[in-house]
C-alpha cells in the first residue's frame, strides 16, 4: 500500500507539470492521508482490540457469592487477548476508550445483580429479576470507558442474589463483550 501512495503522489506531481518535489515530502503528505506511511501515529496507535466471551452452562445460585468475577469459559473471539479465561478479567492491552455488554438471564424466581467493575470500582449495575415469577429475565448493559493499558474490567455478581441458577445455554447465553472504540 506504501508503494501504491508513493505512485500516486509521483502521478499527481508528474500530472501537474512540477519539474521537481523533494519525494519524502511527497509520500509523507500523500501517505498521511491514507495512513500508510511505516512508523505513523495511526499504525502505532490503532491496533484492535476486541473480545466476546459466554458462559457454556448455567450458573446455580448455590455456587456464587456477593462479589464472586464471572469467568466466562467459552472464548468466541479474543483480539489483542484482553480477556483471561482463568481470571475473568479483560486487561486493556492499551490506552484508549473501550465500550464493554454484558447480559445475564435469570429463569424462574432467581435473581441476581451484575456489576461491570474496572480497577476495583464498580461501573455500572444490571438486576436480572425473576424473583417472583416462573420466567425468563433478561439485563444487559453497555458501559463505555476510558482507560490506561494494564486496566482490568471484570463482571461479578452484586449485592442481591437468590433462586435457583441463571441461565446460559441454547436458549439465552450469559456473555461478556468488548472493544477498543478509539
Amino acid at each position: 500500500m506504501h508503494r501504491i501512495c508513493v505512485l500516486v503522489a509521483l502521478c499527481l506531481y508528474a500530472a501537474y507539470g512540477y519539474e521537481s518535489c523533494d519525494q519524502k515530502i511527497m509520500e509523507d503528505t500523500i501517505c498521511s492521508l491514507c495512513g500508510q506511511r511505516k512508523g505513523s501515529e495511526q499504525q502505532e496507535a490503532g491496533r484492535q482490540v476486541a473480545f466476546f466471551v459466554y458462559m457454556s452452562q448455567n450458573v446455580l445460585i448455590n455456587t456464587i457469592s456477593k462479589y464472586k468475577t464471572f469467568v466466562y469459559d467459552r472464548v468466541e473471539t479474543n483480539v489483542g487477548n484482553g480477556y483471561n479465561v482463568q481470571t475473568g478479567n479483560f486487561t486493556a492491552p492499551e490506552s484508549g476508550v473501550y465500550v464493554f455488554h454484558t447480559t445475564t438471564t435469570a429463569i424462574d424466581k432467581s435473581h441476581s445483580t451484575i456489576e461491570i467493575v474496572a480497577n476495583g470500582q464498580v461501573k455500572d449495575i444490571t438486576w436480572a429479576d425473576a424473583m417472583d415469577h416462573n420466567d425468563r429475565a433478561v439485563a444487559s448493559s453497555m458501559t463505555v470507558l476510558s482507560l490506561t493499558g494494564g486496566d482490568a474490567v471484570y463482571v461479578r455478581v452484586g449485592l442481591l442474589f437468590a433462586g435457583n441458577y441463571l441461565e446460559s445455554n441454547q436458549y439465552t447465553r450469559m456473555s461478556f463483550s468488548g472493544f477498543k472504540l478509539a
